[in-house]
């Protein structure tokens, strides 16, 4: 009997192996059950547990690895990663940008008033 592992459900069924693979090992990612420095199960493991051809899991080991999740070492194996910082959305940078110019404006204006010196006119654009 194949271990589909410890994620498969019908809900994955209708996706290509490769892709049913590499969401069971992002799972286990996910959840700790593996971590930073962990090594995931050989090519030739995931072969035998998942009845797939050797295409279909280096396809799925390079959705991990492109996904920043795993890094491979030619003839030792592959490891999770330290997972990436999450990437801020367009408005936390926006956000950010306002809160810092709003910081500078406020200094330049108390440098102004230390050296007695009239802050330059403001363009109304």
């Amino acid at each position: 009997m194949i271990d589909y592992g410890s994620t498969y459900t019908e809900s994955v069924s209708n996706q290509p192996r490769y892709a049913q693979i590499a969401a069971d090992l992002r799972a286990r990612i996910e959840r700790g059950e593996y971590k930073t420095g962990d090594q995931i199960p050989t090519k030739a493991e995931l072969m035998t547990q998942w009845g797939a051809a050797l295409n279909t899991v280096a396809r799925a080991v390079t959705e991990l690895q492109q996904a920043g999740l795993i890094e491979t070492f030619h003839g030792v194996g592959s490891f999770v990663r330290t997972p990436p910082e999450p990437t801020p959305t367009l408005d936390e940078e926006v956000t950010a940008l306002r809160d810092r110019v709003a910081t500078l404006e406020q200094q330049l204006a108390a440098l102004h008033e230390h050296l007695g010196v009239a802050p330059p006119a403001t363009d109304p654009a």
